[in-house]
């Protein structure tokens, strides 16, 4: 079962209020276990309540993001890169925010856009 599919998610999180603790605990871990694989904090999964990531920087400005963020992205890159059917326009446009994400020209902007095109493409794939 892919981990983005919303549906299933969902009922996983509504088991975690079960009153049998046996079940909201195997919801717990399979949760934990989804997360895990797909290599995903619930930074990644949760908006501010504005709306944003919760990060502030100028629209278009490169984040002064730590090395986990960093890292955090490369390695969405990379999952994006390594899935079958891409088209070569995407692929290049994943190669460039790899270089801008090393060059510090990576901005909030592109983060969101980053975690959006995954989005679209687990739903489609």
């Amino acid at each position: 079962m892919p981990f983005m599919d919303r549906e299933s998610f969902i009922a996983l999180l509504d088991k975690l209020g079960d009153p049998d603790d046996a079940t909201c605990l195997a919801a717990a871990r399979e949760i934990h276990q989804r997360m895990q694989a797909a290599n995903l904090q619930w930074g990644d999964l949760l908006v501010s309540v504005d709306g944003g990531d919760g990060v502030e920087a100028p629209e278009g400005e490169p984040l002064d993001q730590p090395a986990q963020a960093a890292g955090d992205d490369y390695a969405l890159i990379d999952r994006l890169l390594a899935r079958s059917g891409l088209s070569d326009e995407t692929r290049d446009e994943l190669t460039g925010m790899r270089a801008d994400i090393a060059n510090g020209d990576f901005s909030e902007r592109d983060r969101r856009y980053l975690q959006s095109l995954e989005a679209r493409l687990t739903r489609q794939g």
